[in-house]
């Protein structure tokens, strides 16, 4: 009977969360795929070339979606990851007039992926019932209800980033091949989805194989298994840039985050008006991309020493909207009570609850250097409101560790 009860419990709980995604995205779904992405995957789909910039002439190129027979310039700019993701979904809907319901459907399909990782994650090392109430804050947490609505990223990165937890967890609590081949290839796609995340990738090697003096040979295997997911992209960017990389946009990110309009979530305003591209006397080759982004790394260096305590400030303001929330957000809605009180609370008890669990080796204190690198990487660039909703199931398994030693201590005073 008791266990009659828990399928049931279960099933209304999976029925919700999927109820809940359903409503978000008949009220705000995206009816289009704007801005980079849709540039991609439509030239893509027209050239065969992943590109954002189309040539008019030997010096200027634009950010458009290109026409039968233009020359579409191959870029780095955005990792490739989800780009390809919408591309697959459009060839597999290419006889149905739904192809943004479909991508919001298979959003929703990782999004419940996430959710049952997430359970079992917290199971680990919670009772049943913390790990159930915890998983529903999870599933219901506004942004992320939401964000299945949208095109972007962030779903598909956060259902990699918690298989990456999974499996990094059954390492450390056994070795076993399939285990590190599995935590190896969704490293991988973790680099090909974001790509500053191969630093948090060498932290986890650091911190794991190196603090739990785990063999060499796993160390290297690990290296060798993420190298072969991410070779096909580098051996790609090698052959049109003549240069290993994964991703060219630092110069053009830190420029957006460190200009005078000394805005936490960035300008690209500014970097349109004050550096319009069709100025540039830079060829329009397979390298423009990749000269144009160095062009604005140059800028930005350039603003950043001219005036350093403006930009310090600026980036401990940058990180403070990271740890808690943004005093002077543009985006609409960002300050809707059903957004800005839930992110207060958990970013208070996160970054305290990050705090404790650093004092004890361990997974948590693994999380905790995870969730500050996190948060003082992205600061030196710009803080967009999204950017938040990697951190989520981080920052629930931290604030966990916070409630317990309340608790503890409430117990104490008691007795």
């Amino acid at each position: 009977m008791k266990k009659l009860k828990l399928n049931w419990l279960i099933i209304a709980f999976i029925s919700l969360s999927i109820a809940a995604r359903i409503i978000a995205v008949n009220f705000f779904a995206d009816t289009r795929i704007d801005n980079e992405w849709g540039i991609l995957v439509h030239n893509l789909e027209i050239s065969g070339i992943l590109g954002m910039n189309v040539v008019v002439d030997d010096f200027t190129a634009l950010h458009k979606l290109a026409n039968p027979g233009d020359t579409v310039l191959p870029s780095v700019f955005m990792p490739p990851l989800y780009a390809y993701f919408i591309y697959c979904i459009k060839l597999l809907s290419a006889y149905s007039f739904d192809f943004l319901k479909i991508i919001f459907l298979a959003q929703i399909f990782l999004s419940l992926t996430s959710i049952y990782l997430f359970f079992n994650i917290i199971k680990k090392f919670e009772s049943f019932n913390t790990s159930f109430l915890l998983t529903f804050i999870f599933s219901f947490f506004p942004i992320y209800v939401y964000s299945s609505s949208q095109v972007s990223s962030i779903v598909l990165q956060i259902c990699l980033l918690l298989f990456y937890f999974y499996f990094l967890i059954q390492l450390v609590n056994k070795i076993k091949f399939l285990n590190l081949i599995f935590f190896s290839i969704f490293s991988g796609l973790l680099i090909l989805i974001r790509g500053e995340f191969i630093f948090f990738y060498f932290i986890t090697l650091i911190y794991f194989f190196f603090h739990y003096n785990r063999n060499l040979k796993y160390l290297l295997l690990s290296l060798l298994i993420t190298l072969i997911i991410i070779s096909p992209y580098l051996k790609r960017n090698y052959y049109h840039f003549n240069e290993i990389v994964l991703t060219k946009s630092f110069g053009y990110n830190i420029l957006k985050g460190n200009n005078p309009d000394l805005k936490v979530e960035g300008s690209s305003n500014y970097v349109k008006d004050y550096f319009d591209n069709k100025k540039f006397q830079i060829r329009t080759n397979n390298r423009y991309e990749v000269e144009l982004d160095d062009y604005y790394k140059n800028k930005a260096f350039q603003n950043i020493q001219e005036n350093p305590k403006t930009y310090f400030i600026l980036y401990l303001k940058k990180v403070f909207s990271f740890f808690f929330f943004d005093l002077n957000s543009t985006y609409l809605g960002y300050y809707n009570i059903l957004h800005i009180i839930p992110k207060i609370v958990l970013s208070i008890l996160s970054f305290c609850g990050a705090f404790m669990a650093l004092k004890k080796k361990g997974f948590f204190q693994f999380l905790s250097i995870f969730y500050f690198s996190n948060i003082f990487l992205f600061s030196i660039f710009f803080i967009l409101p999204r950017y938040s909703l990697i951190l989520l199931p981080v920052q629930l398994l931290l604030s966990i560790q916070l409630i317990k030693i309340i608790f503890k201590k409430i117990g104490q005073l008691v007795r």
